[in-house]
């Protein structure tokens, strides 16, 4: 087992990483890598990774795969996703060039370990359509039960871990954007073990799910629609990345793009989209939301040509905007629908923003007519363009837990990875696809609002968060109390440098008492943690009649935040126990606790 998990390769790599921003040429950046990995060989027993469970499901293999025995003698990518973290599929486009670069005969594997966030991501079945979706070609292993990422005491969606041949960990790279990273990382081990003799050539058996279906006309179309007239369908093919239009009795009339992936305006011959999702058509026009190219394309059926309005072809991080359309990058748009004379732009995850109101986990509105607006795909921020200026204003964002299924006027409303929308002209109402609710709530840009569409659990059940296997565990010194008496719990945290608590996530305290739940009668045991920059007063008072001289109580933190300017984020806990001694003696009425930590 990796004792200490990622945990152990962040001292060494920290250092490294710091030294390579000093290096000046990429010799010296080898160079540094390459005395790097001699030093890290050398910790193989404390780096080992676990092997995975033999009862686990594969996919895109012919069977199981084992971690020490077929994939000895290789360099593996270990890919930890979950198939709706858009973080994660803006990482895809970088495994596909190093597959495309390195095969296993060259010593290299990418194994994607699917390890779940929301229930409905544990089903094979759905795994397997966002292989298909996201053409992953390389093996994926449904860890359902996130036993690998536990393991290693990973935290956060997307994380890279390189390992050596001998499943030696060597490097992990958390969130997006370290393509530079990854590629010098993997090619640096590769030369240093084949110099070693240490890496074989032998396939994996690789058997794509892909080819054991049917050919199909579509493959995972993202949307369709009608256009005015109620005479032809505008289909977005995403699978194919072409664009359909048809009469409604299914004859063709355009084929725009694929089968191919790409990006190009021009004659609907030469253009190319890269997984279009939502479509738009007034007229003889056509919105199109190019997710994975980050562009909104507009098609023109008359003079059958494609151009990009919006996006620049590279996934945007602005937070400021302000510049023209066709000059501002944005990030996996994916849909698109006219509301009155403006245009309402769909971005998965996150969260509304209509009239300066935040509907959490959503996806964005226009604020005026005439106005073209879109929001960030992970909450972080919303955007809007205007018809005649064409300038973009960027609002403040938000981030990728804020998720729910709560009915309610702005930010209190929440949804859960909503896929699309659909505008309503005469009840002048929008439509969601609240996809992992199995719900479509509708929405009223007039008050921010979400119409109770489907009744509110009236229950207050509180779901306690599951604390991370690589919480720590603090024991505190016992405490003599009588019954009745105050506990204060002063808890003091602090984040790692360079961070910032995730303002909408429910990080919380909470408190729990195993084998003595009556200690819990008549107590608020959790609270929301919203500023640790001051001291959290956590309260508790001892029932004046007591079950047993001596009971446990364990205080437990889950915290949400980010490093700033970072497109990860991060899950970390710890839990404090608190050991108490039941006396019935007079004591003082309040007792005070400290609980300090640094994460």
């Amino acid at each position: 087992m990796a004792a200490g998990g990622l945990a152990g390769l962040l001292p060494a790599q920290t250092q490294l990483e710091y030294a390579l921003l000093d290096a000046d040429t990429p010799q010296e950046k080898e160079n540094l890598v390459y005395q790097y990995l001699k030093k890290m060989d050398s910790r193989e027993r404390d780096l080992t990774v676990p092997e995975l469970g033999g009862d686990l499901q594969w996919l895109n293999t012919e069977g199981p795969i084992s971690l020490h025995k077929d994939l000895c003698g290789k360099v593996v990518v270990l890919d930890f996703f979950t198939y709706c973290c858009i973080n994660c599929l803006h990482l895809l486009p970088d495994l596909h060039a190093l597959e495309h670069q390195y095969s296993d005969k060259d010593g290299l594997i990418i194994v994607g370990v699917h390890s779940a966030k929301f229930p409905n991501e544990k089903v094979l079945d759905n795994i397997k359509s966002a292989i298909l979706r996201y053409n992953i070609a390389h093996p994926v292993v449904n860890d359902a039960d996130a036993t690998l990422w536990h393991e290693l005491e990973v935290s956060c969606w997307p994380t890279l871990v390189i390992l050596g041949p001998r499943g030696n960990m060597l490097f992990s790279l958390v969130g997006e954007g370290h393509r530079e990273k990854l590629f010098l990382f993997t090619s640096i081990t590769l030369k240093f073990y084949k110099e070693r003799g240490q890496i074989k050539d032998n396939n994996i058996g690789i058997k794509l799910y892909r080819d054991s279906l049917p050919l199909s006309p579509l493959l995972f179309p993202g949307k369709v629609t009608v256009d005015d007239s109620g005479e032809r369908l505008v289909i977005a093919d995403t699978g194919h990345h072409r664009i359909l239009v048809t009469r409604k009795n299914g004859q063709i009339l355009h084929i725009i793009g694929g089968p191919n992936s790409g990006r190009r305006d021009g004659r609907f011959s030469e253009a190319a989209f890269n997984s279009p999702q939502g479509i738009a058509i007034k007229n003889n026009v056509i919105y199109v939301a190019d997710t994975e190219n980050h562009l909104i394309r507009k098609i023109d059926l008359e003079l059958e040509v494609v151009t990009t309005v919006a996006g620049i072809g590279i996934q945007g991080v602005d937070k400021e905007g302000g510049a023209k359309g066709e000059e501002q990058a944005i990030s996996s748009p994916w849909d698109v629908v006219f509301g009155n004379s403006s245009i309402v732009s769909a971005f998965n995850i996150s969260y509304l923003h209509i009239h300066d109101c935040l509907l959490n986990d959503f996806l964005f509105c226009f604020r005026d007519p005439g106005r073209r607006c879109f929001m960030d795909s992970n909450g972080r921020h919303s955007s809007g363009m205007g018809p005649d200026a064409g300038r973009w204003k960027t609002t403040k964002g938000k981030n990728l837990f804020a998720f729910g299924d709560v009915d309610g006027v702005g930010i209190n409303a929440k949804l859960q990875h909503p896929l699309g929308v659909s505008w309503d002209k005469k009840r002048k109402l929008l439509y969601v696809a609240d996809s992992y609710n199995h719900k479509l709530p509708i929405l009223n840009p007039e008050v921010c609002d979400v119409p109770d569409n489907l009744p509110v659990q009236k229950d207050k059940v509180t779901n306690l968060p599951k604390l991370p296997k690589s919480a720590p565990n603090v024991q505190l010194p016992s405490l003599t109390v009588a019954p009745g008496q105050t506990i204060q719990f002063l808890l003091k945290l602090t984040l790692p440098p360079d961070s910032k608590l995730n303002e909408e996530p429910p990080s919380s305290w909470f408190i729990t008492a195993e084998d003595n739940t009556w200690l819990l009668q008549g107590q608020c045991p959790t609270g929301e943690i919203k500023d640790i920059s001051h001291q959290t007063t956590i309260p508790f008072q001892l029932p004046r009649s007591c079950l047993s001289a001596e009971a446990t109580l364990a205080i437990k933190v889950c915290l949400y935040y980010c490093s700033k300017g970072s497109s990860a984020c991060m899950m970390k806990g710890i839990s404090f126990s608190q050991p108490l001694q039941v006396a019935n003696t007079d004591q003082d009425s309040l007792a005070q606790v400290e609980l300090m930590h640094t994460f």
